[in-house]
């Protein structure tokens, strides 16, 4: 088959939903099919080329844009005869904009992936969001939302959790389809940078993630003085960048716990497979709506380390709870101190929770068998697309 993808951003810039969809297309490709991605040119610093085809064989083609407030891309460079000789139209939401000008509009079938509603975070900048602000914003894009996805052939997200939470998806005919990870890459790097049990850290803890409101890292620090107090060698890594880190800097001098909190910036992928490997517990405090599965759970799980993750819809269905990692409270510094001081005091325990998350790695987020549910989508849809056409 021949695929299109819609995403409203793509590499270079960086996400969970970037990530999703150049996996994605990745696996299709090694099947067999033909995979080409239509995405907006942002950030424009990174001066992205508009026609380039990536080490996978994905075929990308970037529109001028801008980004219009946070996270709404606008261009005027798409024209729906870019999609003439594709199979398959693959929508990923949100922002709608692709969606808008194609759910139907077009011959083929649309099929969509609606990865998480649209959420205002409760702070930007470590400033307050005015909660009058958030209903309306929030309501608008559901609105918008539930008018548009009747009109594809099919829609899935990631996990039934989110789902039937969602002010969009509980009114929407959907499935659910995890996400994958490809976890060879990362065995590669084990071997190569000669990792095994023996480096695990007991008293390491891991952050890893962009410093945004709604990834929740400022309560990882504020639950770190009470983990202290137990275990005085912990130590805490923050990896990552983004515009709560000056709000997280000034935690850690207020709670005066900086010689146990270390801060790194980006890193590179081996860089990255050897902090989740040494450490003995990933933690996950994301916060809301915006974190619909967590994709560095599944990273974490396949270097056999074991997650502490806030009890949300979606993030919470990834992990086997109890067995592969442990579900808190979100919002709860109390929580996930008393959780990290459970994993710290019993080391071994935290080893065999990160073996579970491995074995769940390796059999139900598996890339190569979640591209082929994938595939029966398509060829469902098409199906359908075929049976209304024939209606007309």
């Amino acid at each position: 088959m021949k695929i299109v993808m819609l995403s409203p951003y793509f590499y270079p810039h960086t996400g969970g939903t970037e990530k999703y969809v150049r996996d994605l297309s990745a696996v299709l490709i090694k099947e067999g099919h033909e995979v080409t991605v239509i995405t907006n040119n942002l950030p424009r610093s990174k001066n992205a080329l508009a026609h380039e085809v990536l080490p996978e064989g994905i075929k990308v083609i970037r529109l001028d844009a801008v980004d219009m407030f946070y996270y709404l891309p606008v261009s005027l460079q798409f024209n729906r005869k870019m999609l003439d000789g594709f199979d398959i139209v693959h929508a990923h939401v949100p922002a709608f904009s692709f969606l808008r000008a194609v759910a139907g509009k077009v011959a083929q079938p649309v099929v969509v992936t609606y990865h998480c509603d649209v959420t205002v975070s409760e702070k930007y900048f470590g400033i307050p969001v005015p909660r009058w602000i958030v209903p309306p914003f929030e309501e608008s894009s559901n609105i918008m939302a539930r008018r548009l996805l009747p009109k594809a052939e099919l829609v899935y997200n990631t996990t039934e959790s989110y789902a039937e939470t969602s002010p969009v998806l509980k009114h929407v005919s959907h499935r659910s389809i995890p996400i994958g990870i490809f976890y060879d890459r990362i065995d590669e790097a084990q071997k190569k940078l000669g990792l095994t049990s023996a480096k695990k850290n007991p008293r390491q803890i891991l952050f890893l993630g962009r410093l945004a409101g709604n990834k929740g890292c400022d309560y990882l620090v504020k639950a770190m003085p009470k983990v202290l107090a137990k275990f005085p060698d912990a130590k805490l890594i923050i990896c990552g960048d983004g515009e709560e880190k000056a709000h997280i800097l000034d935690l850690v001098t207020q709670f005066d716990i900086g010689p146990a909190v270390t801060f790194l910036g980006t890193a590179t992928f081996e860089r990255l497979v050897e902090l989740y490997y040494e450490s003995i517990v990933y933690v996950f405090p994301s916060i809301n709506r915006l974190e619909a599965f967590g994709i560095v759970q599944l990273e974490a799980m396949a270097n056999s380390t074991a997650v502490l993750a806030s009890d949300i819809p979606g993030p919470n269905s990834v992990m086997d709870p109890g067995k592969s990692g442990i579900l808190v409270p979100k919002q709860n510094p109390d929580a996930i101190a008393d959780a990290l001081c459970q994993l710290l005091a019993d080391p071994e325990k935290a080893k065999a929770m990160g073996r579970r998350g491995r074995e769940l790695v390796e059999t139900k987020y598996n890339w190569y068998v979640i591209g082929k549910q994938v595939v029966a989508l398509y060829e469902e849809a098409l199906e359908k697309k075929k049976k209304s056409l024939s209606k007309l």
